[in-house]
């Protein structure tokens, strides 16, 4: 990672990178670097080459001419504009998969959160509060199954 007195560090770099669909030049010779920190927006209008820019730099396209160069320890993380999705699958089920972590995380909170409210030992008490310690209150998370309905 970036250490504090290294502040202006280039973390990714993009030098003279074009792309050709077909006969179509989609990208020509690009030049761009940001620093670690970075907040950037890419515009353009429809077919200009916005996802394929993105798309290279995520390095999920790796046909094109030119050099990219990511720091050592630094990743990309991309979400695709149209993901694949399993098409026997309904939209809840994709989401609810998408959510799965968190709604284990809100289901384990409840039921440590349940116990509470039953008869216990002291050294039952102590494990109890150490599982609650352990497991964070899933904020937000409460309206998981609400937000999913209404989509």
């Amino acid at each position: 990672m970036v250490r504090l007195d290294e502040p202006n560090k280039v973390i990714y770099s993009m030098v003279g990178v074009s792309k050709v669909h077909g006969t179509k030049q989609v990208l020509k010779d690009i030049y761009l670097g940001y620093f670690y920190g970075a907040k950037i927006g890419v515009i353009g209008l429809n077919g200009s080459g916005k996802s394929t820019l993105l798309r290279i730099m995520a390095g999920v396209e790796t046909s094109f001419f030119g050099e990219v160069a990511i720091s050592p320890g630094y990743s990309i993380g991309f979400l695709e504009q149209e993901p694949q999705l399993d098409p026997a699958k309904t939209v809840i089920e994709v989401v609810k998969e998408a959510v799965k972590e968190t709604a284990a995380l809100l289901t384990e909170f409840e039921a440590i959160s349940d116990k509470f409210s039953e008869p216990m030992a002291p050294a039952e008490m102590d494990t109890l509060l150490d599982a609650r310690v352990r497991v964070p209150s899933p904020t937000g998370a409460r309206e998981l199954d609400c937000n999913i309905c209404f989509m």
